[in-house]
């Protein structure tokens, strides 16, 4: 059966509707992709829009269009080599796929996510706040267990962050090759139900946090440096009950976070083993 769409390739999926299609998603078939930019083509772009474009140039770089100056090309230039490393956006295959966001927009935006996974910035590339994270598979050098990180895709961060913060359950781990995921002895489950979830918001989190960091002077109590994180004494995934509790819990560091409270018992590896009821 060939592509109801008017590609002209072997059929794959069928929709809801009834239609067989050659991908997954009509937008992804190259029919439709070629009818609705000739839609596009044809839609010419509001005054509005236009004037507000003018608007920001004018305030950014002093000129209304700033393709037609080559002093502001070059300053565009320079700030996206800054930012991203290459000059030119056609040069962005490199970094793409890669996360936009900054740690502190994740936390902010995904507070449950951010208390399950560790961040931080890939120190090989100062500047450009390449966010990574630990790969799931406890054998893996990039693990936890071992000190590891590496630089997740936009795809692995969008599965990860909507089953923790729509769903609650903790599945799609962050896994750095293929190899490590099937040989991970988590891969395949059904995944741990995060109950706090539905008892911690986001806000009485965040209240919570910013409340352990102020009465610490945002200083972390293991080594004296600034504090970025805020450890639990008690596990949550263990005993939620005293997720919000500050008197089980003291600001710290990154390295000292993971150093002495994420490791032997209270390593991913082994609490992933305990069921809780």
């Amino acid at each position: 059966m060939l592509c109801e769409y008017g590609c002209g390739q072997k059929a794959k999926y069928k929709f809801k509707n009834g239609r067989w299609c050659c991908s997954d998603k009509a937008v992804k078939c190259k029919a439709v992709k070629e009818r609705i930019g000739k839609k596009l083509k044809g839609i010419p772009i509001p005054k509005k829009i236009l004037e507000k474009r003018k608007e920001t140039c004018i305030k950014k770089y002093g000129v209304d269009n700033p393709s037609k100056n080559k002093e502001v090309i070059k300053k565009i230039k320079k700030s996206f080599y800054k930012k991203y490393g290459v000059d030119n956006i056609s040069k962005l295959g490199s970094i793409k796929g890669k996360l936009r966001m900054s740690i502190s927009q994740i936390n902010e935006k995904y507070p449950f996510f951010s208390k399950i996974e560790e961040m931080r910035y890939n120190p090989e590339k100062p500047g450009e706040k390449e966010i990574q994270v630990h790969c799931k598979n406890h054998l893996c050098e990039n693990s936890k267990e071992k000190g590891g990180w590496f630089t997740p895709t936009r795809s692995q961060f969008k599965a990860r962050k909507d089953w923790l913060e729509r769903e609650g359950r903790d599945l799609c781990y962050f896994y750095c090759s293929e190899e490590c995921k099937n040989t991970c002895v988590l891969y395949g489950s059904k995944g741990i139900i995060h109950d706090i979830k539905e008892k911690v918001t986001p806000e009485e989190y965040q209240t919570f946090r910013k409340f352990v960091l102020e009465r610490d002077n945002y200083i972390c109590q293991y080594c004296g440096e600034p504090a970025t994180d805020v450890h639990h004494e008690r596990p949550q995934k263990l005993e939620p009950f005293f997720a919000l509790d500050p008197d089980l819990a003291w600001s710290c560091c990154e390295k000292c976070h993971m150093k002495y409270g994420h490791k032997d018992e209270c390593s991913t590896g082994n609490l992933s083993k305990k069921l809780c009821f």
